[in-house]
């Protein structure tokens, strides 16, 4: 039994109106090939729609690019989840790699979003300002998917899934820190 375009659809109506019954719902097909459908769907629609608003014309450089962010987003997709199932090994929660790779490919459906906001952000200041602020509220509501995703992966809690999002930045701003403090206490060592 395959699983149909109306289960599609279906599944990005919801992530959309109802993101925390989706991810909590127990009669959800997992399907890689539909994450993989949701994936390249999102990148499409969000590239023409941005090509379409910006006034441009769909070009042999258009398609080239479409075809570049479309794998280059379905390799993110599957290193983001990787990363996630190996970090929820390392804190001893039972994973499965098609749960997260099934619930993170709905996450970044509110991408979708973001060409028309572009298209306010150029109307005026007001209308900047405008798109700015909701643009920030598209990202936090795509965090808070993958927060979702996580935690519908393992079954943790929305506030330990959130860390888990967290982490891969904490650290990242320690080993800067800690490389820029080494690299300085270096250069004051061996200037005397």
């Amino acid at each position: 039994m395959g699983i149909t375009t109306n289960d599609f659809f279906e599944n990005i109506y919801s992530v959309i109106f109802s993101p925390k019954a989706f991810f909590e719902s127990k009669e959800i097909k997992i399907s890689l090939r539909l994450a993989i459908a949701t994936i390249v769907s999102v990148v499409t629609f969000s590239n023409i729609t941005t090509s379409v608003f910006d006034g441009s014309v769909l070009t042999f450089s258009f398609v080239t690019s479409l075809i570049f962010n479309v794998v280059v987003s379905v390799v993110v997709w599957f290193l983001t989840a990787l990363f996630f199932e190996y970090t929820a090994k390392i804190f001893s929660y039972d994973g499965n790699l098609n749960k997260i790779l099934f619930y993170t490919a709905f996450a970044p459906v509110p991408y979708i979003f973001f060409a028309p906001l572009n298209l306010i952000k150029q109307v005026n200041v007001l209308g900047y300002i405008t798109g700015a602020l909701v643009e920030f509220v598209l990202y936090i509501w795509i965090i808070s998917l993958y927060a979702y995703s996580v935690k519908s992966a393992y079954n943790i809690s929305f506030a330990r899934a959130f860390m888990l999002i967290l982490l891969p930045f904490v650290s990242a701003f320690f080993v800067i820190y800690w490389g820029i403090c080494f690299c300085l206490k270096m250069g004051y060592i061996f200037s005397v």
